[in-house]
Formats: C-alpha cells, structure tokens, sequence
C-alpha cells in the first residue's frame, strides 16, 4: 500500500482546504477526530483503519483551518480607523514603490501607548523607504483598505491577515528586529548584496528570479513578461531550490565531504534561502519538498515525490488556508502536478525526433505547463500567453546561469567584492537578454488571448497535442500534418476574431475612441497612458479600455465639465485605477463632473489643476498645458475654459483642444504640431484656416458621432481641413476608433470601424 501517504496528506490537506468554503471551529468538529482514532482500537481491517485515519485527519485539517481563518479575520486596529497616533513598527518585508506612496508590509508592535501584535500595510510618501528589518518610530493613521469594482484591495489583503492601512508622512528608524526574523533579514541583505553592480530593469529582474521580488519592475517590463508567458521566472521556483542544493553538493564534492554531511549542508542551505526569501508558495513548496527529501535519505527512506508536493501545500495550508485562493499557490501547484503526471509521457512521444534531450524537456515542461495553468491565468487575469512555449525556449539558455552567478555572487560579497561585482555585471546582460526575449514575443501579433477565445483556444491546443500524441507513433507524417492544421485553424480563428486587447506599445500611440457626439483619447507610451475625456455615459469608456486590455490609467484628463466629455468618468474611476487627475478646476460646473469629482474623493485620488504654464514629465511623455489660465467665474460658457494640452513623444507633437475653438487657440500661439483633435467636433469655427496655416499638421481628426443634431462636421470646417497642404483626414463617425502610432519620429495610422 504504497499509496498510503499519499491518501493520509492527501485527507488533511483536503481539510484545511475545505475550511474556505465551510468554516467550523466549534468543539464538536474536534471531538469528531478524536472519536475516529478511538474506534481504531476496534477495527482489525487495514482498509477500514486507513480510511478511519484519513477521516481523522481531513476533520482534524477542517477544524485547525477553520479556527485559522477565525485568527486571521481578527483586528484589533480595525476599531481605529479614522485616529491617528504615534505608533512603533517593524518593517517585514520589501518596500513596493508607486508613483505617489511606498507601500511597505509591516507588523505594528505599538499605538497610542497600547501594546500590539497585528501585520498592517504601512503607506508613506514617495521617495526614500525604509529596510526591511528595522524597528520604525512615527505618527500614522489608521485607514481601512479600499474595496473597489476593478480591484478589491480590502479582500486582497485580508487574506494576508491585513485589516488595515497605516499611513504616515514622516519616519525614523530606532533598532532592527532580531530572532528569526532579524537572520532572514541579514540573509536576505546578503543576497541582495550579490546584485551590487546592477540597476534599472536588469537589477529589479534579478531581484525577481533570486527573490520573487517584482516591485522594481516597470509597468511596461512588468507586462512583458506576462503576455510572454515568461512571468514565472520572476517567482521563486523549484528551480530555484534544485540550482540550490546542486550547489552544495558540488561544494561538498570538492571539499571531498560525506554523503550525511552533504545532505545536512543541502537542509541548512535549503533554510536559508526561504528565510531569506519569504512565505511565497512556490518556495515554501520546493523549499519543504528539497528539506524531505534530504530528511528522508538520512533517515534511509524512499523520496516519494507525490508524498513531498502534498506536505508542501500541508504547511502552507497550515500556516494560511487563505493560500489555497491565490493564483500563486494555484499556479504552483497545478504546474508540478502538470509536470508529475504529463510530463514523463510527452517525452516518451518525442523520442526519436531530432531535437537535442535538454531542448526538448524545455519544450515538453513549457506545453503542460502551459496548458495546465491557462484555465487559472484565464479565470484570475483574463489572458493567457500564446507563445510561452516559444518564450520560454529562448529563455531557458540563461535562467540557470543567472540564478547562478547571482547566488555566487552573493556569497562571494562580503570577502571579495571585486569579483562579486564581476559576476553581477555579466548576471546583468543576462537579466537584458532575458528581458529582450519577453519584450520580443510580447510584441507578436495575438501574444495574449483573452475571455472565451483563451477558454477556446485552450481547448483547441489540447486538441492539438492529444491527437499528436495518439497518432505520432504508427504515422508521424499523418500527425504532424494534422498537428499543423489544427495550430493553422487556431490561428486563423483568433486573427478573424480579432477582438483581443493589442500589445503595450513600443512607442507613441494615441486612440481616438468611438465615443459618439463626444470626446474621448487614450494616448500611450511604455509605462504611461493618459486618458483625456471620457465621452458620454451611453459610450461605455471604461469597458472599452478593458476590452483594450486597460485596467490602470497614469492619469484621467477632465477638460470641461460637459456630457459628452466627462459623462464616462465617475465610471471610469469606479473600474480602473488611477494615478491622478488632471482637471481644471472651473467655477462652473456640471453633475457628470460632480458625480466624477465626488468618486475621485471617494478613491482618494489625487487631483491637479490644469493651468497653463504647467507642464509634466511622464515616462518618455510631455504633456504642456496651454488653457486654461484660471477658473473663470460661474455660469460662463465652459468650452472657452477649455483644457488644451500639447503632448510630445520625441519629435511628434499632439494638440488636444476639446471645445475650445480658434477664438481661444489662436492667440496661445501654439508650435506646428503633428496631429491636431479638430477642435468641438467640427462645428463651424472662423479661425480654422489660419490655424491650420500655423499648426501644419499632418493627421487631423474630427470625435463626432453619426447624424448628430447639431451638423457637426460643418461643411466650412471640412473644407478647411481638406484644402490643407499634406492633411490627411479622419473622423470617427465615418472611420470608427482612430489609431495612431509613431516610434518618435514617423507616423502610422489606422481606423478599427
């Protein structure tokens, strides 16, 4: 009965598991355990006794998850909310920056005199951030995480044990932490040492494959590696644990050690590394997988592998039920499952073929792996890579080397920087060449499938791969051909269907959407988008974007408060995050834009006038604001207040003028531009021509929506547009959303009708 570990970690893993769905704590479910190893005493049969143990422990694993849970949704900070005090915290973990906070996972040890003991997330202003490790005196303010339609941050941290927000503008440091804690900080600190040398992306990549750290990543670098498939690496893995112990035993070797002293160095490697690098699923699993195994040839019984990935997910379980819903347990788990029971098969059908043995284990583990986790990607993120397979070949080369010469370096630090600093400058061109391949195969066209087409072409591929398998040995010709046609017919149906969101942009892109009689402008650039209008509330603005594969803005541009120019935002705030909001502040207002100011301070969002002279810089965008110069004062017409801004990415220019027409325009006496937003939707405007005349613009587009009541476009406008030298025209009501792309210097432009 081989198989009887299995069954027994199996039960009480199940248990723990059951306990999100059916909570029980009380004193019957632990009587009930207790009873099942009673009556073994009575039962002779070995059958009977197994499954009476196995009950036991699933009721066992059901009540100790249950009253986990309960210890988990505790607060004692929660009663606090809204006051503020000095307060004595630890910093627990590693500072996550954005473009307006640092937030910092912490454990409050202190407030307002009283003693606690309760995890919090610690938000501070932008710029320097505290180590992780060190003790931290301040005055915060206890706030209660926000539950929003398009991210729910209250839920998200809860099932961290985090209740609460605790934000303060100011910090100082008192001492560090010690215990266990205080040597996973030194530990921690000496890995990070091995990436002296790095910086920019390479370094926040290497910091993801050696600690799962991806809070250096930008955003454009970040989905990369997602539409890519290669967003695994950035997480501690298996990988990780094996180069780890593979290491050791090396070491040892050399220093001619026995197999139990080898064996004990591999255990307290294995220790320090998930000290240092934290309670992440993917660790923790390999990390207790790699320990048993040790403990097991010391102990001179059979590694069942089986037997070690079920007590990796007991101890995580343990520790947090909470884990069994997030992707990254989800993801991990199902992976080597993936890898245990397909695997092994797959590699028996391409034997034979001449492809070298290490290619194709790449190939065979990034399929399943692939397949088995696109049903989670799909339900928890909406996409699913397409070319992972791909991605990961071209990475596969570097990975091991990388995670390598980072460990070395690391431990190679403290007595000999120099070469240290030697091996994490060549780890940093390996870090670049794997970021070229993300940024590579994120660009390809449909990289990433999302909603019911993954669900389908998921299906699909399996397909594919099924019947390769059952038909590759007695005819291989017969099955690659069918192979070839079922990929073929995938890839014709998802370029038919063409609905999926496109790749981040390499450089300039602006998307005039088809928002009807209004406005509405997506511009992009890598890192950086920038909404300016959001059409009326019947466009749907914020389900177009995501449909653009947009959930999060730098920045909302409200530039009048009128319908069809703000009407979409109150919506947009509720389904997207925002960075900031740029509006002009105008005495006159409207209930579209009290209903979008009303969510911005609902959402905390930070609000900045629009006046001229302002200006910003944004990623590789600048963004001037030419009007207004003031609130002007109530019940004035809102179109000549206007915001008019002056977008720049290298040497392409972007005039932006909502309503405000040549009256208000002409005598900013903006620069030649580019692309000109035809101001007002094409009503009639005098002043048109010598404005042309000034701006000389080579693309002009008119927002303006099908048979409107007002005649826009007016023929005196249309026939400005078109008498201008080198202007070529669109408008949406005729061509749809407008797309324009520049890489800085030339430009291309389609209509999507």
């Amino acid at each position: 009965m081989h198989w009887r570990p299995h069954l027994l970690a199996g039960s009480l893993v199940g248990g723990l598991a059951l306990a999100n769905a059916f909570r029980e704590s009380s004193v019957l479910v632990v009587a009930l355990p207790v009873v099942a190893v009673a009556a073994l005493a009575t039962v002779s049969e070995p059958h009977a006794r197994l499954a009476l143990l196995a009950v036991a422990l699933a009721l066992m694993g059901w009540w100790w998850g249950s009253a986990r849970l309960d210890a988990l949704d505790r607060s004692v900070l929660l009663r606090d909310v809204g006051a503020g005090g000095d307060a004595l915290v630890v910093v627990t973990g590693p500072a996550r920056r954005t473009e307006y906070e640092v937030r910092v996972a912490a454990r409050v040890l202190r407030f307002r005199g009283r003693v606690v003991s309760e995890t919090v997330q610690l938000e501070l202003p932008p710029g320097r951030a505290p180590p992780q490790g060190v003790e931290l005196e301040l005055f915060g303010r206890i706030a209660e995480p926000e539950r929003g339609e398009d991210f729910d941050e209250r839920t998200f941290l809860r099932r961290r044990g985090v209740h609460v927000l605790l934000r303060a503008s100011e910090w100082r440091v008192v001492g560090a932490r010690g215990g266990v804690g205080g040597l996973a900080d030194r530990l921690r600190r000496a890995l990070v040492r091995g990436l002296d040398g790095v910086e920019g992306q390479r370094r926040a990549v290497l910091a993801g494959v050696v600690l799962g750290e991806d809070e250096g990543l930008s955003d454009d670098v970040r989905d990369a590696f997602r539409a890519s498939g290669l967003y695994h690496l950035l997480a501690v893995s298996g990988q990780n644990v094996a180069l780890l112990a593979a290491g050791v035993a090396l070491l040892a070797w050399l220093l001619r050690l026995s197999r139990r002293a080898t064996e004990v160095l591999i255990l307290l490697a294995i220790a320090a590394y998930v000290l240092a690098v934290g309670w992440q699923p993917s660790v923790v699993r390999a990390g207790v997988a790699g320990a048993l195994a040790s403990i097991a040839w010391l102990t001179a019984r059979d590694r069942d592998r089986w037997w070690l990935f079920l007590a990796g997910a007991a101890v995580l379980l343990v520790w947090n039920p909470y884990v069994l819903l997030e992707p990254g347990f989800q993801l991990s788990f199902v992976a080597v499952a993936a890898i245990f029971l397909a695997v092994p098969p797959l590699l028996r059908v391409l034997e034979g073929y001449p492809v070298p043995r290490a290619l194709t284990i790449v190939l065979a583990v990034s399929s399943v792996c692939g397949l088995a986790t696109a049903p989670i990607l799909w339900l928890q993120f909406d996409a699913v890579p397409v070319y992972s397979v791909l991605a990961n070949a071209l990475a596969a080369p570097v990975v091991g080397g990388l995670l390598g010469l980072a460990l070395l370096a690391g431990l190679l630090a403290p007595v000999a920087p120099s070469a240290a600093y030697a091996l994490a400058w060549i780890d940093g061109w390996l870090a670049a060449y794997l970021i070229a391949c993300a940024k590579a195969v994120a660009r390809l066209p449909f990289a990433q499938l999302s909603s019911v087409k993954a669900l389908v072409a998921l299906v699909a591929a399996a397909l594919s791969v099924v019947v390769f398998a059952r038909l590759r040995s007695p005819r291989p010709l017969r099955a690659l051909v069918l192979l070839a046609t079922c990929s073929l017919a995938l890839v014709a149906w998802v370029a038919r269907a063409g609905s999926d969101p496109p790749p981040p942009p390499a450089g300039l892109r602006i998307t005039f959407l088809d928002v009807g009689q209004g406005d509405g402008c997506l511009v992009e650039a890598p890192g950086v988008r920038l909404l300016v209008d959001q059409g009326p509330p019947d466009a749907r603005v914020a389900d177009q974007l995501q449909r653009l594969g947009v959930r999060r803005l730098t920045a909302l541009v409200l530039t009048h408060p009128q319908r069809d120019h703000v009407g979409g935002a109150a919506d947009v705030l509720r389904k997207l995050r925002v960075g900031f909001v740029l509006d002009p502040r105008l005495a006159t207002t409207g209930p579209e834009e009290q209903e979008a100011m009303s969510e911005v301070r609902r959402r905390r969002v930070r609000v900045v006038a629009a006046r001229a002279g302002r200006a910003f810089r944004i990623g590789r965008l600048r963004v001037a604001v030419l009007w207004p110069d003031g609130p002007g004062f109530p019940g004035e017409d809102p179109n000549l207040r206007a915001s008019i801004l002056l977008v720049s990415y290298g040497q392409v220019d972007l005039l932006l003028t909502a309503d405000a027409e040549s009256p208000v325009t002409l005598p900013l006496d903006p620069p030649p531009v580019e692309i000109l937003k035809v101001a007002h939707h094409g009503s009639a405007d005098q002043g048109l021509p010598e404005l042309l005349e000034r701006l000389r613009p080579k693309v002009a587009v008119i927002s303006v929506g099908l048979g409107n009541d007002y005649g826009h476009p007016t023929l005196s406008t249309l026939w400005a547009l078109e008498h201008a030298p080198g202007l070529r025209l669109y408008r949406t009501d005729l061509d749809g959303r407008v797309v324009v792309e520049s890489d800085g210097a030339r430009l291309w432009v389609r209509s999507e009708r």
